[in-house]
């Protein structure tokens, strides 16, 4: 018994050492933009979870879940709308799960670019999407900045309509991520 135990506590210390997980700070964002010939909206939200977890410097994967309800357009109608025709009491969450990718000084450098492949779950659906990341180092802060589209229909959402014309079905999504720098730093050089 006494020797589980000291496998087990082993174990933990070791893999606690070589993993990293760096979570997303509350200053980051993630908005949607929709588009209807009478006018063009945009809902943000702050509230949601996420980060980066390494278990290598090789192997580092970006986690993000979005509750729906969080995003606000600054009009409680149309968010109310939103959230009836994504079906937010059956898909209360978006998700995004990245492919593995390295974290090196040259992902750290100011004005690096690079893509990362993942899977986005939105409506109950998902789809493989590529990213292409800007990495901005700013005082503390690592920022990591992307856009892309998602189209409604391959997401099995029904448009609304306005006037009796449907709102476009690409809808684009911006992230603005934020993580501490040290954090890495200090990881990267270990």
């Amino acid at each position: 018994m006494r020797t589980v135990l000291l496998i087990l506590i082993t174990c933990f210390l070791f893999s606690s050492e070589s993993e990293l997980t760096v979570p997303f700070e509350a200053l980051s964002a993630i908005s949607y933009t929709g588009s209807h010939p009478a006018h063009d909206w945009t809902g943000i939200s702050s509230n949601f979870k996420g980060g980066i977890v390494c278990n290598t410097l090789d192997d580092c994967v970006i986690k993000i879940q979005i509750p729906v309800r969080s995003f606000d357009s600054g009009n409680s109608s149309r968010d109310s709308n939103m959230l009836y025709y994504v079906e937010a009491n059956k898909f209360r969450y978006v998700t995004f799960f990245s492919k593995s990718f390295a974290i090196n000084d040259e992902t750290l450098s100011i004005g690096n670019k690079f893509n990362i492949e993942g899977v986005i779950d939105f409506h109950g659906i998902e789809q493989s999407v590529f990213l292409n990341i800007s990495i901005f180092p700013d005082g503390e802060y690592l920022i990591g900045v992307t856009d892309f589209e998602i189209s409604l229909s391959e997401h099995g959402v029904d448009r609304p309509s306005l006037l009796f014309v449907p709102i476009s079905d690409n809808i684009i999504i911006k992230c603005n991520l934020l993580c501490e720098l040290s954090k890495f730093r200090n990881y990267v050089e270990k």
